[in-house]
């Protein structure tokens, strides 16, 4: 894993959950991995539900991305936050100097942080992002008011804010993958910063994400996101509606996507054409009138609409489109503007990975990826271990060996002896208590034992004197 950078970025959506690896190389940014497991429920309207089978959702998309890596742990990783709390709340700090000054990046540094202080989130929900928006000075903005001179200045933010509960059951669901957080975006600026261009941006335009259980309008003009909110509604409506006509929901997803809205022939179905229309252009004009609606309270003037998520898959979508949203420039946006190469014989489909997982692989700067942790070597077993092993001395037997019977016998001791000539007589030796030694050794093993071991040491002491005084009589 040496001297590579992998990003690694997870969304959770209401239909599925996925995964991404990118690497920079000298070819640019790679995709080298994407994994995606179903939704069973357990993420309804992009909040995680319950804990236990997101994280085991999690981990096998973890899982299934390692095994497309070489010498490499996923530790953490971006994530995208969506859900139906998602929403933006607008804020203002305002200055008033009495007299004409200079603005410096310290005033406004100061101001953005008493916004950070003193904007007060709706109780249950925390700030996740803040978007400047422009600066106001009397009867000008300026998205730079740096240099300027003025008596007062206004700055106006827009606050995105997310429930608690959705960030800490995430959190506790990413904890049981044991993956954690190297950053966190809102999925919706993402999924915008990657699909729309800067002429759509500029003049006015609204990003609408269509997905399974909801909607997600965001509203840019002059460059800046002016709202973001999430809407309770999505395609997964006219999956169920079309299965209340009892059909299966593999089925009815194929009339939803293929057959669209007023397609001309689709084979053969247990529901009529009409019927089809009917329940299509009933859920979809339904959102899209709920489209139009937060469009015209933003007080922006909208000349584009885009539309991207599963529910802009639906065939013959613009034709609905048209007609609710008349006088209005539509684009599906089937395909990011963002290059990205594929690598490790990556097979994707289309639509894999999606525009918010695309984007937070192109935001990510940190290492998301370790070095695998050495396996632990087995413990060789002593096989010696017995034989270095000492037994306690209680219970240690006494073992008489033939070697020690041997020693004393080259070297007994020599007793005083009584010379016939009245010769000098030998010193005595340390070892004269061998006699003691001996009948003290040999107290257990009965009489018939030490009499026996002690008259064989009285001859053989009895014939090294007699060896002794020969030698020495010179005979």
């Amino acid at each position: 894993m040496a001297n590579k950078n992998y990003i690694v970025a997870l969304e959770l959506g209401s239909s599925k959950a996925s995964g991404a690896i990118a690497v920079e190389n000298y070819e640019g940014t790679n995709i080298i991995a994407y994994a995606s497991e179903p939704v069973n429920g357990f993420i309804s309207k992009g909040v995680v539900r319950n804990i236990d089978e997101t994280g085991k959702c999690l981990t096998s998309i973890i899982n299934k991305l390692e095994t497309q890596l070489v010498g490499a742990n996923i530790g953490k990783a971006y994530i995208a936050l969506s859900g139906l709390s998602l929403k933006s709340v607008k804020s203002t700090v305002r200055r008033e100097f009495g007299e004409y000054t200079k603005i410096t990046q310290e005033i406004i540094d100061s101001m953005a942080l008493e916004n950070d202080y003193t904007f007060t989130a709706p109780t249950d929900y925390q700030k996740v992002q803040v978007i400047t928006q422009e600066y106001r000075m009397g009867g000008d903005t300026s998205l730079n008011p740096i240099g300027m001179s003025v008596k007062s200045i206004e700055s106006n933010y827009l606050n995105i804010i997310i429930k608690e509960q959705y960030m800490r059951l995430l959190e506790e669901s990413l904890k049981l993958a044991k993956i954690e957080i190297a950053d966190s975006f809102t999925a919706a600026t993402i999924c915008a910063n990657t699909i729309l261009n800067e002429d759509e941006k500029r003049d006015g335009c609204a990003l609408v994400d269509i997905g399974a259980e909801t909607t997600t309008v965001t509203i840019y003009s002059n460059n800046l996101l002016r709202k973001l909110c999430v809407l309770p509604l999505g395609s997964a409506n006219i999956t169920r509606d079309l299965q209340a006509e009892h059909i299966s929901q593999a089925d009815a997803e194929t009339l939803k996507i293929h057959a669209g809205y007023k397609a001309e022939s689709f084979g053969e179905s247990s529901i009529s054409a009409e019927l089809r229309d009917n329940i299509i252009g009933a859920r979809m004009i339904e959102i899209l009138q709920n489209v139009n609606h937060q469009i015209k309270n933003s007080g922006e003037n909208i000349n584009n609409v885009i539309f991207t998520g599963g529910g802009a898959k639906l065939k013959n979508i613009e034709k609905l489109i048209a007609d609710t949203l008349p006088g209005t420039r539509i684009r599906i946006a089937t395909d990011p503007f963002v290059e990205f190469n594929v690598g490790n014989n990556l097979l994707l489909k289309r639509g894999e990975p999606s525009a918010t997982l695309l984007g937070l692989l192109k935001c990510g700067k940190e290492n998301c990826c370790q070095d695998p942790a050495p396996k632990e070597q087995p413990k060789m077993q002593d096989i010696f271990a017995e034989e270095h092993k000492e037994e306690p001395a209680a219970v240690k037997p006494i073992i008489i060996e033939e070697t020690e019977i041997k020693e004393e016998k080259e070297e007994p001791e020599k007793p005083e002896k009584v010379e016939k000539h009245e010769k000098p007589k030998k010193p005595k030796t340390p070892k004269d208590k061998s006699s003691n030694f001996l009948g003290t050794l040999f107290t257990s093993f009965g009489e018939k034992v030490k009499k026996t071991t002690k008259d064989f040491l009285d001859n053989a002491t009895r014939e090294d004197e007699e060896d002794d005084y020969n030698d020495e009589s010179g005979i």
